[in-house]
C-alpha cells in the first residue's frame, strides 16, 4: 500500500535506541519524492542526544523533518495532523479513527518498518531491502 506520511515518533518508538537504528537503516538513502517523513524525538533529551550523536544530519541528508519532540503526529496535535484521505504509517501506538488527523488513515508499525516505507513510498518488508 502506498503511504503519504511516515511518522517517527511517540514517547512509545521514538528512543535514542530506536533513532539510532532508523538513522544506521537510512543513512545514505533518500526518501521517496512523494512522502513526507517526521521524526519526533520522544523527549527532549533524545533530541539533544540524536544531535550530539550527528542523527539529526543523517535525517536532514535523507529527506527526513526532524521536528520538536512531544505529541505530535501521535494525536494529531498542533499542525503535526495528518491530511483526510492520506495514508500514514506510524509508529504511534494508537490507530483509532482520527486519531492523527479527522479522516486520516493509519497503519502502525516498527520504526525499522516505518523507515523502509518512507524510502520506497508504501508499506514494505525492511528484511527485503537490508
Amino acid at each position: 500500500k502506498k503511504v503519504d506520511y511516515v511518522f517517527i515518533g511517540s514517547g512509545t518508538n521514538s528512543r535514542i535506541e530506536d533513532l539510532r537504528m532508523v538513522a544506521s537503516f537510512v543513512k545514505g538513502k533518500q526518501k521517496a519524492s512523494d512522502v513526507e517523513v517526521w521524526i519526533v524525538p520522544g523527549s527532549r533529551q533524545v533530541e539533544q542526544q540524536a544531535k550530539a550523536e550527528g542523527i539529526d544530519r543523517i535525517f536532514s541528508d535523507a529527506g527526513f523533518q526532524l521536528r520538536q519532540p512531544g505529541c505530535s503526529a501521535c494525536l494529531g496535535m498542533n499542525e503535526d495532523k495528518i491530511p483526510a484521505g492520506k495514508y500514514c504509517i506510524s509508529t504511534s501506538n494508537r490507530n483509532f479513527e482520527g486519531r492523527q488527523g479527522p479522516n486520516a488513515r493509519t497503519f502502525l508499525a516498527s520504526p525499522l518498518t516505518a523507515a523502509a516505507a518512507a524510502i520506497t513510498g508504501k508499506v514494505s518488508d525492511v528484511r527485503e531491502l537490508i
